[in-house]
């Protein structure tokens, strides 16, 4: 019968009074990690990402002394594992729609249409305009791209070229199920009830923008914007910019 090695696992020889794969010594149990202590002198509990980084490490040692095809999959479980936390962490957070939100300015900037389209249309709705309006999506694109072209020729003019937009959400309000419910009824008033109009969350944001380009102008300005998940895709519903107007757009809020 085999045994295995108490310190990482590694299975060894019945003889072997040492492990192959660390360099433990058999008989001598591995040493037991001391947490460190809180405030009150306890000793404080590895949180759930320290326990996961301790065990990728271990698992990757593992497989660099002894490469066996159990350790790989303990290593490729693991990495499945914190992809699916990062994720996790990344949805509470609401990245998604500050994703939209980046995304639509960096079309703008960089005269992307069809970035553009992407962030202000669901992709049910341009599927529905293909299928439904015999609306070519290509023709669609190319008019996206002519809109970001102009728009990039107004802050040209009025920054320089290579202009820039950060912003600074600066208030945050979710829209409630009254709210969104009106909007899908909108939507559906507006687009035709041939697709379902579901809003999975909206939020209405007060933003601070920065916009600056190659002629050293800076200009700190307000805005807002609504950003919806609908029918499972965040998009910029509608923007709204009092100062350069040409940055706006609509979905019809």
């Amino acid at each position: 019968m085999s045994k295995f090695c108490t310190k990482c696992g590694a299975t060894l020889d019945d003889n072997a009074t040492f492990c192959t794969a660390c360099g433990n010594k058999m008989g001598a149990p591995a040493p037991a990690a001391t947490a460190p202590a809180n405030n009150d002198g306890a000793a404080a509990a590895d949180t759930p990402l320290d326990q996961m980084k301790e065990k990728s490490m271990q698992a990757i040692n593992n497989f660099k002394n002894n490469p066996n095809r159990n350790t790989y999959i303990g290593i490729v479980a693991v990495v499945i594992v914190v992809i699916l936390l990062i994720v996790l962490i990344a949805s509470m957070f609401g990245g998604g729609y500050k994703g939209a939100l980046k995304d639509y300015f960096k079309s703008i900037c960089k005269k992307d249409g069809e970035l553009y389209m992407e962030c202000t249309m669901p992709d049910k709705l341009i599927d529905y305009m293909e299928d439904e309006m015999d609306v070519d999506k290509d023709d669609l694109e190319k008019q996206y791209n002519k809109t970001v072209k102009n728009v990039y020729s107004d802050l040209k003019d009025d920054f320089g070229s290579d202009p820039k937009i950060s912003f600074k959400i600066t208030d945050k309000e979710k829209a409630d199920k009254d709210d969104r419910e009106e909007a899908e009824e909108r939507l559906e008033y507006m687009l035709g009830d041939d697709i379902k109009w579901k809003i999975g969350a909206a939020y209405n944001l007060d933003l601070e923008l920065t916009i600056k380009g190659d002629d050293d102008k800076e200009d700190e300005i307000e805005a807002s914007a609504i950003i919806m998940k609908l029918n499972g895709d965040w998009v910029v519903a509608s923007f709204d910019c009092d100062d350069y107007d040409y940055l706006d757009s609509s979905l019809g809020f």
